[in-house]
């Protein structure tokens, strides 16, 4: 009886690291990206406009109202303080004109006296833009729906106010350690008076176009909404408490 002859074969162990290789990939690289859809903001809004060309500050849009809370997007009552279209005005032009209000493109495509004499854009596509806000929002009484690129679940309470004296020259002195959780580009170069960009989208005032907010198509929620082990980590690095009442209420 011929002896049968041992295989040359590699008894399956390649497939296996290409099959674990593979599975990585997927796992790390290309599933995660899946989960999330790409969304603009309802209005083109440019921060370079707004701070460089208009010198407007954080404070002009953001800001501590009366009774402590954060203001986290301004109200039409602000925007009205520079965009001088008359609501009354415009929308009794919009009737003059027999045109239907809740028709946007075609009041925008009419030209009317009462909204465009008053845009204080020089640049006609930030012009449109503007155009888009004063006749889908401002003058229809209705806010601008932004979307929050760090919106935080129900359950957590974020202070603006305990986090304004946070010094970015201070805790420069922690860059190795919060490497992973600040982008440690913020702490190059000469430090900005004010800290936003240890949590916010970094430079976001020199920003000429709105980024997509990249949302998770299971939570809900933003790709840049705060993570409690980057917060835990940093509370821990400055002394703070990290019990579960300190942020969840």
């Amino acid at each position: 009886m011929e002896e049968r002859k041992a295989s040359k074969r590699c008894g399956g162990v390649f497939p296996f690291i290409i099959g674990f290789l593979a599975t990585c990939v997927l796992g790390w690289a290309v599933i995660p990206g899946l989960f999330f859809e790409k969304e603009e903001q309802p209005v083109w809004f440019s921060h370079a406009v707004h701070v460089d060309g208009q010198g407007m500050d954080c404070e002009s849009c953001h800001y501590f109202r009366d009774d402590g809370t954060y203001a986290g997007f301004p109200t039409n009552e602000v925007c009205a303080e520079c965009h001088a279209v008359d609501p009354e005005e415009a929308q009794a032009a919009i009737a003059e004109e027999g045109i239907d209000p809740k028709d946007y493109d075609a009041i925008m495509k009419a030209g009317i006296g009462a909204i465009e004499d008053n845009l204080a854009s020089s640049d006609e596509d930030k012009m449109q833009a503007e155009r888009e806000y004063v006749v889908k929002y401002l003058i229809q009484g209705k806010e601008v729906p932004w979307l929050n690129y760090q919106y935080q679940p129900d359950n957590v309470y974020f202070s603006h106010a305990s986090h304004m004296s946070l010094s970015i020259e201070d805790l420069a002195s922690l860059k190795k350690e919060l490497s992973d959780v600040v982008d440690p580009s913020v702490f190059e170069g000469e430090a900005p008076e004010q800290n936003c960009n240890l949590c916010h989208l970094k430079d976001i005032q020199t920003n000429d176009v709105p980024p997509a907010l990249e949302r998770n198509v299971l939570s809900g929620y933003s790709k840049t909404t705060m993570k409690m082990w980057k917060c835990e980590r940093c509370h821990a690095l400055k002394g703070q408490p990290n019990a579960c009442y300190t942020c969840h209420k």
